[in-house]
């Protein structure tokens, strides 16, 4: 995998034993984490072979992933082999996309706001929303564990959505600053973690349409939020810095604070497993011989250990954040 076949989206099974990665050129392949044994997903046309969002279904059957030419293909997780015809109804990029509980049927978004309900098998949309209020473009947009709740911002506001009934359930003015980033806590569901580019973020609580500010310490005024995701209990935040070669990953608990300046160099995509142990991501370029982008996955159980430890400072700086090798 080169440069240009850059990781770029990663999902876990729902049993957490395998991971889903995708990429720019090679598709999506699928490895065992514990016999490291990798699969690759039958492509079919090299439009596919680009993956911009990947996903499992609940029953960890089937495996769909989105494509640049608008396009969602599933597969037999089993068999690799495609399921079903590739579903092309979207006009724009997709900015995400899951199955629904039954897993039959899937959810897609794409970036002119079109919001689908579909069925996996025959491709039929069984429901047609238009979530953008604005000027029909969706800038943030962040999918649940379960899909069971969306959220999406234009440059005014954000709003959630409760899945499949594609309902408004709450909404949120934002500030004049840009919202770069949402992340929904997948445990602690109704609470979403927006991100903006102040380097500043807010909990926002969607059940009660409150929200706790916070701030991410240790930034300078240049570091731009490139990529965030949050860990099922909402516990550990992962925040990538645009343009921070050294130390381009940063690792914080809910309320902004450093956890520790790891060793630990990686870069998006970011993946939890389902049940909060595992944390996924990729390689950094430079740090391969070849310039390759390896899959990345390390146990978070020893931030939580650090966590205290950090807190107290009885760290020094340096402390190692995770030790498992990367996949290769």
């Amino acid at each position: 995998m080169s440069t240009a076949d850059a990781l770029t989206c990663l999902a876990f099974s729902p049993d957490g034993q395998k991971i889903a990665s995708g990429t720019a050129r090679s598709g999506v392949t699928i490895t065992d984490i514990l016999s490291k044994n990798k699969h690759q997903l039958e492509m079919l046309a090299d439009s596919h072979t680009h993956a911009t969002a990947v996903a499992w279904s609940p029953d960890g059957e089937k495996i769909m992933s989105a494509s640049p030419d608008h396009t969602i293909r599933s597969w037999n997780a089993t068999s690799k082999h495609p399921v079903g015809p590739p579903f092309g109804r979207h006009k724009d990029l997709i900015l995400t996309a899951g199955f629904l509980p039954d897993s039959s049927h899937a959810i897609s978004l794409s970036r002119d706001g079109e919001l689908l309900v579909w069925d996996t098998g025959s491709g039929v949309v069984t429901q047609q929303v238009t979530v953008s209020s604005a000027a029909q473009t969706i800038f943030v947009a962040a999918l649940s564990m379960d899909t069971g709740l969306l959220v999406t911002s234009d440059t005014k506001e954000g709003i959630a959505w409760e899945i499949p009934k594609c309902a408004r359930i709450a909404k949120i003015a934002l500030p004049d600053i840009p919202l770069l980033h949402a992340a929904i806590i997948p445990h602690s569901r109704p609470k979403v973690v927006l991100a903006f580019g102040d380097r500043s973020f807010w909990i926002w609580d969607t059940s009660t349409g409150k929200h706790d500010d916070a701030r991410f310490e240790g930034l300078d005024e240049d570091d731009i939020p490139f990529a965030m995701a949050a860990s099922p209990d909402g516990k550990l935040l992962v925040l990538e810095i645009d343009g921070d070669v050294d130390h381009p990953t940063h690792f914080y608990d809910i309320k902004g604070h450093e956890l520790t300046t790891s060793d630990m160099r990686c870069t998006h995509p970011f993946a939890f497993s389902p049940d909060g142990k595992l944390f996924a991501a990729s390689s950094v370029p430079s740090d391969s011989k070849d310039g390759s982008c390896k899959l990345v996955i390390r146990s978070v159980e020893e931030a939580r250990i650090l966590t205290s430890h950090v807190q107290s400072r009885l760290l020094t700086k340096r402390t190692r954040f995770l030790v498992a090798a990367p996949l290769m």
